[in-house]
């Protein structure tokens, strides 16, 4: 924190210290050049990563999809998967992290302000913390949602499976549903299916079927992957099976519960979308038993999965 300003007076969320190119420096007067290409551009990668107890859950395969993102937009990262897990673990101590949130930027880096990979040489990292997520929401509470007539960037414009510091598109979506009164929005493809949320994916029930869009044409999330293998365990209650496929708004209308995972959503039950009421408005129970599972396996010790993530599926 800087000696003159007292931490009271800085806002919550930039209290402690961030970590940029391996120095700790306080979270309130960290920075990077007004050159640096993500900041222009967008041009880097980035991760969320959930922490419970003082234990970073799926830290490798969040740093695996992250050297994919960066594979992928030929960034080479300035440090290893090494050093940057000793960094967070570094980070965590000093800002005395118990539950909360690690964010993993790698940016192409400063370099002359125009859209030229090239004048970009040095890639910078940066890594900050949060104690608290952006939005609680009281035990009971659902998420409304709106579809959005954003539709989400198809793979044949870009990759879908890259988490890069690029979001307008999901953004614009996420405006639409701020001015409908909803929480957030569901993205539909160019083919009017539904997609993701900008920052989650979606789930829904019928039956004794869980159904959840096919990861093609979205980024397929870690906590997703997670959810896929607690139901294959048996987690969602007996019998309960889940299918990737594709689906429709009708889909989602005419489920008997719906709910969204994500990083910083966790499990969520929607309660209504487009102003329906999805079931009879309140949480299921495949949602509350995988909500309960997920939670439990965020405190245990070593939970760190085996997730595959940089795949298409046929």
């Amino acid at each position: 924190m800087s000696e003159n300003v007292p931490e009271a007076a800085v806002a919550e969320y930039k209290r402690g210290f961030a970590c940029v190119d391996g120095e700790f420096v306080p979270a309130a007067t960290a920075s990077v050049s007004i050159f640096d290409h993500s900041f222009l551009y967008g041009d880097g990668v980035f991760e969320t990563i959930i922490c419970r107890g003082g234990r970073l859950f799926a830290l490798r395969p969040h740093l695996d999809r992250l050297w994919a993102s960066c594979q992928y937009l030929q960034i080479t990262p300035p440090y290893d998967q090494e050093q940057i897990t000793a960094f967070i673990t570094e980070l965590a101590k000093r800002n005395e992290l118990s539950d909360g949130y690690v964010r993993v930027v790698i940016s192409r880096g400063e370099g002359y302000p125009v859209s030229d990979p090239r004048k970009a040489l040095k890639p910078k990292l940066v890594i900050s913390m949060q104690g608290a997520p952006a939005v609680t929401r009281p035990p009971g509470v659902g998420v409304k949602l709106a579809i959005a007539s954003t539709r989400r960037t198809p793979p044949i414009c870009l990759e879908p499976r890259v988490k890069s510091n690029n979001y307008l598109n999901h953004i614009v979506a996420k405006l639409e549903a701020i001015a409908a009164g909803a929480d957030d929005a569901i993205m539909l493809d160019l083919e009017g299916n539904v997609a993701e949320l900008p920052v989650a994916n979606i789930f829904a029930r019928h039956g004794d079927t869980l159904a959840t869009p096919p990861s093609n044409g979205i980024l397929a999330g870690i906590t997703r992957e997670t959810v896929l293998r607690l139901v294959a365990e048996g987690a969602a209650g007996p019998g309960l099976r889940v299918v990737q496929r594709v689906m429709t708004a009708y889909d989602l209308f005419t489920a008997a519960e719906v709910f969204i995972v994500g990083t910083g959503s966790g499990v969520a039950f929607v309660e209504s979308i487009d102003g329906r009421r999805i079931g009879d408005g309140t949480m299921g129970p495949a949602t509350e038993r995988l909500m309960d599972a997920y939670t439990e396996l965020l405190g245990r010790d070593g939970a760190e999965p085996d997730l595959q993530l940089t795949t298409k599926e046929a």
